[in-house]
Formats: structure tokens, C-alpha cells, sequence
């Protein structure tokens, strides 16, 4: 099944809302999205209250394009094996949310996400686990642009993340937890980054400390904060 949505926005202050609530396997859903003050999420939401998108099922892909600016995305369960999206978000003043079993209940697991963002002053935040570890995320962001704000909170065993951050005054956290597993690769982060006056901070806390981390940067005036832990004492940035 393939699921194609597209709505286009003209003048200053457009507000389209496309709400989603999705169950099944092998889908293909395509979101295409131009204009200002556009939303996605949920069944509920209603131009200034806006509840998350519940997408539900295996071995298919979710593709958002949403172009403009003041928008909003919002998921609060994304769950089944073999899930690939892509997000590419252009535009300023946005705001991203997506959840992938948070709650540990339905299994996210052989996640592969692709994000590109071009714009300054958005808020992307990525929840992938926490309750209970998935298995196998492969993330890939790129960004450009400045004053964006990203937050990752990743609890899986297998993991790759590529970041390449081009721009100025930027924050990222990225928090990596999970059981981890026996080979070298169990989790793997490459961070690139170019640009002044940014603020990162790394945290890879697996169990079997097998994490991985390879930053090249090319910034001035920047706050760079790593911390891996095997069980010694605890720090912080």
C-alpha cells in the first residue's frame, strides 16, 4: 500500500493540517507539505492544539517533506520492525518531534532515519527507545543553518549516527543507552562539524561500553562535551 499527500499553502499565514493514525504492514506513506504554519500529527489535533501521530505497523516507510516555515511534526508512537523515514525539513521557526516506542511495548526495531534540515531556529528532538532497548538504528543528519536546537535520547544495542552540522550557534544533545552487545561496532557516532559558537554534548552510557565516537570540527568558540561511561563515577558537562 502507498499512501501520497500533498497540500500546498499560498499567502502569508497558511494553516493546513493533515492528521494521521496509521495501522499495517509493507506501507509506503509520502507527505509533502508547502507553506507556513502547517501541522502534522494526530486524529485530535486542531489548528493551536495539536496531539502526536500514532503510526503503527512493519517492514514499511514513512517520506515527510515539509517545506515552509513555523511549521510542526509531531509523533508520539512510531512502532514495528524494519522502518525507514525520511525527513527533510526547509525553513525556519520549526518544530519536530518524533517517538518510537517509547514505552518499550511494540518494538521498534532495524530503525534507518534519514534527516535533512536547512533553516535556522528549529527544534528537532528524536526519542527512540528508553523504556526498553531497540536493536539496529541507523540515523543520518545533516543541517545547515543556525540556532537550531537538537535533542536525541537513543536507548539501542546496534547503532550507527552520522551528523554533520554546518552553521552557527547550535545546540545538540545526543543521551545513547542500552544493553549494548559483544562486537566492537555495538555503537558507532560520527559527528562533523563546521561552524562557530556551537554547544554539544555526547553522552554514550551503553552497558558493555562499547561505543564508538570520531568528531572532526572546524568551529571557533564552540562548547564540545563528550562523556562515556563503563560504571565509573559519574560526570558531567
Amino acid at each position: 500500500m502507498r499512501i501520497l499527500l500533498l497540500l500546498l499553502s499560498f499567502g502569508l499565514a497558511a494553516d493546513n493540517e493533515i492528521y494521521i493514525d496509521q495501522t499495517g504492514s509493507n506501507v509506503s506513506i509520502d507527505v509533502e507539505q508547502l507553506g507556513s504554519s502547517n501541522m502534522i500529527g494526530g486524529l485530535q489535533s486542531t489548528n493551536g492544539s495539536m496531539t502526536a501521530a500514532i503510526l503503527n505497523g512493519g517492514s514499511w516507510t514513512l517520506d515527510i517533506n515539509q517545506i515552509g516555515s513555523t511549521n510542526k511534526f509531531l509523533t508520539d508512537g512510531i512502532y514495528g520492525s524494519n522502518f525507514t523515514g525520511w525527513f527533510n525539513f526547509d525553513g525556519d521557526n520549526n518544530n519536530f518531534e518524533i517517538s518510537m516506542d517509547t514505552s518499550g511495548l511494540n518494538g521498534a526495531d532495524y530503525v534507518d532515519a534519514y534527516v535533512d534540515i536547512t533553516g535556522s531556529s528549529n527544534s528537532f528532538d528524536l526519542d527512540l527507545g528508553q523504556s526498553s532497548a531497540v536493536d539496529y538504528l541507523d540515523l543520518d543528519l545533516i543541517v545547515l543553518g543556525d540556532s537550531n536546537d537538537f535533542t536525541f535520547d537513543i536507548d539501542s544495542e546496534y547503532y550507527t549516527g552520522y551528523i554533520d552540522i554546518f552553521g552557527d550557534s547550535n545546540i545538540m544533545t545526543l543521551i545513547k543507552s542500552g544493553y549494548g552487545a559483544t562486537s566492537s561496532d555495538a555503537g558507532y557516532f560520527y559527528l562533523d562539524l563546521n561552524g562557530d559558537s556551537n554547544t554539544i554534548q555526547i553522552e554514550q552510557t551503553s552497558t558493555l561500553a562499547l561505543d564508538w565516537l570520531k568528531i572532526e570540527s572546524d568551529a571557533s568558540n564552540s562548547n564540545i562535551c563528550v562523556i562515556q561511561s563503563d560504571g565509573g563515577t559519574t560526570t558531567s558537562c
